[in-house]
C-alpha cells in the first residue's frame, strides 16, 4: 500500500505558466534564419533537455541548422520577457507547497531546464527554492524526458522508493518519464489535450494545482 513521503514537481507549464512564450520565441527565432518549426513538432519537444532537442531538431532541419545560435538567441528573448513582465504563477502552487511542507511530505524539482532557469524562475516567482528536498535540471541526467534518469535520480537522491512517490506534470514526456520510472502521475494540462494513450498512464488529471492537495489526502 502507498503511503505518500515524496511529490515531484515539473517546472515548465506546471508550476509556472512560461510554457506559450518559451515556444513563441523559438519559433518566432527560428523563423527569422529561415526555418519554420510546426507547433505539433514543438509541442511535442516539451520536456526534453537540450541535448536531447538539438538531436530532434538536427533530425528534422539537418545538420545546417544552427541550433546552438537559435537556442541561445530564444532564451535571451524568453528571459527578456519574464524579466520586463514577470513569470505568472499557477493557481495553487504556493497553497500545495504549504501543505506538503506543513504534513512533512518531502518536494522536489524535476525540470528538463537548466539549473539557472529553474533558479531564476522561483526567485522571480517568489516561491524560496530552498523549500524544496532537491532539485534536479535537466543537464544533470545523460536522456530526457520521456526517459525515466531524471525521475529516478530524485527517488535516488531521497531515498524514497518508486511506489511512495508522485510526479506532478503537464507535458506528454514528462508523463511518459514518471510513467517508466514507474511513479504515480497526476497530470494538470497545460497546452495539450492528452489522448487516450498517455490518459490511460495517470492516477488522475486535474484541472488545477488547486485540486491536487484532495488527492494527495487520499494518498495519505
Amino acid at each position: 500500500m502507498m503511503s505518500l513521503k515524496l511529490v515531484i514537481f515539473d517546472m515548465d507549464g506546471l508550476m509556472y505558466d512560461t510554457e506559450p512564450i518559451g515556444m513563441k520565441c523559438m519559433l518566432e527565432t527560428a523563423l527569422q534564419y529561415g526555418y519554420e518549426i510546426d507547433k505539433e513538432f514543438a509541442l511535442n519537444s516539451i520536456g526534453m533537455n537540450i541535448n536531447d532537442h538539438r538531436k530532434k531538431v538536427l533530425e528534422k532541419f539537418g545538420p545546417d541548422y544552427p541550433y546552438d545560435q537559435i537556442s541561445l538567441q530564444s532564451r535571451k528573448m524568453r528571459m527578456d520577457y519574464l524579466l520586463n513582465n514577470g513569470i505568472k504563477v499557477k493557481p495553487g502552487l504556493r497553497e500545495l507547497i504549504a501543505y506538503l511542507k506543513q504534513k512533512n511530505i518531502l518536494i522536489a524539482i524535476a525540470s528538463s531546464s537548466k539549473r539557472e532557469t529553474i533558479d531564476t524562475y522561483n526567485k522571480l516567482a517568489n516561491i524560496d527554492g530552498s523549500l524544496f528536498d532537491y532539485i534536479i535540471s535537466g543537464d544533470k541526467v545523460e536522456h530526457s524526458k520521456p526517459s525515466p534518469d531524471i525521475y529516478l535520480k530524485v527517488l535516488e537522491h531521497l531515498h524514497i522508493n518508486n511506489e511512495d512517490a508522485l510526479v506532478l506534470e503537464d507535458s506528454r514526456n514528462g508523463i511518459l518519464a514518471a510513467s517508466n520510472a514507474k511513479i504515480k502521475v497526476i497530470c494538470v494540462p497545460d497546452l495539450v489535450k492528452h489522448g487516450d494513450d498517455i490518459n490511460k498512464l495517470l492516477y488522475k488529471t486535474v484541472p488545477s494545482l488547486n485540486e491536487v492537495i484532495d488527492e494527495v489526502e487520499k494518498l495519505l
